[in-house]
């Protein structure tokens, strides 16, 4: 004779599956990250690296490159920030449902959220490969227009007072 789990157990079962899922999403999303930035520490080494985009005259290939960095990113950033709302979301939807399938739903809402990250991606690539086109950024992200990097060393403002 089995016996069925109590609410407290289901919810338990359920908030540790999402728990671990949304820490095993931010920690590959995190691995990748690392994995980046030591390529862009070992230029020697990173720039034969199949997932390192050109620092000039960007191919399509270097576009997703980019964008894969920025979604990435995004999701290692977004994912811990959102997580007590995901657990939250995935207990209302049990108690409400009265019934252990919150699964499904909770990973619907998670992927609604991240493809609204992921189109904030796309943006910043683009922006990121027009600057970069026009040479307001340097290959490194930096800013080569003063008024664009708002360098307040480089702006000369003169106060005048009257006497």
């Amino acid at each position: 004779m089995s016996v069925s789990p109590t609410a407290v157990e289901v919810l338990k079962r359920d908030r540790a599956i999402v728990a671990f899922g949304l820490a095993g999403v931010t920690t590959l999303s995190w691995t990748y990250l690392i994995y980046l930035h030591w390529g862009m520490r070992h230029m020697d080494v990173g720039m034969e690296m199949i997932i390192m985009p050109a620092m000039q005259h960007w191919t399509a290939w270097d576009l997703v490159l980019v964008f894969l960095m920025w979604a990435v990113m995004m999701v290692a950033m977004m994912v811990p920030a959102v997580s007590p709302v995901i657990l939250l979301f995935a207990e209302i939807n049990r108690r409400r449902n009265e019934q252990p399938g919150t699964l499904a739903p909770t990973g619907q809402f998670l992927l609604g959220y991240l493809t609204v990250w992921t189109g904030f991606s796309l943006l910043v690539t683009l922006a990121q490969w027009g600057l970069l086109t026009v040479a307001l950024i340097s290959p490194m992200m930096e800013s080569t227009s003063k008024v664009l990097g708002a360098d307040c060393c480089s702006l000369q403002v003169s106060f005048s007072s009257a006497a």
